[in-house]
C-alpha cells in the first residue's frame, strides 16, 4: 500500500501547490477527484476483506485493492507529469 500512500500524497500536495503556482482550478479539481477516488478504493477493499478467509469472497472488494494499489497511481503520475509540464509551459511564457 506505499503506492496508495505517495499517490495520496502527492495529490493532496499538487491539490495545495495549485493556486500558488496560479495553475487552473481544473488540475486542482482532477487531483482531488483523484485523492478521493484513491480514498474510496482503499476503504472499499480494506472494509470488504476484513474478515474474509475465502479467497473468492468479496471480489468487489479485492477490484478496489488492485485499483488502488496499481490503476489509480498510474493514473495519477500520468496525471502529475501532465501537471508538471503545464508548469513549465506557464513558467515559459512568462517574462
Amino acid at each position: 500500500m506505499l503506492a496508495a500512500a505517495i499517490t495520496i500524497w502527492t495529490m493532496f500536495s499538487l491539490w495545495l501547490i495549485v493556486p500558488l503556482a496560479r495553475l487552473p482550478d481544473s488540475i486542482a479539481r482532477v487531483a482531488a477527484i483523484l485523492v478521493s477516488a484513491e480514498l474510496i478504493a482503499i476503504f472499499a477493499w480494506s472494509f470488504g476483506t476484513e474478515r474474509c478467509t475465502d479467497a473468492m469472497c468479496a471480489p468487489v472488494a479485492q477490484a478496489a485493492g488492485i485499483a488502488a494499489r496499481t490503476d489509480i497511481p498510474a493514473l495519477s503520475a500520468a496525471f502529475l507529469v501532465f501537471a508538471f509540464l503545464r508548469l513549465r509551459r506557464s513558467g515559459q511564457a512568462a517574462p
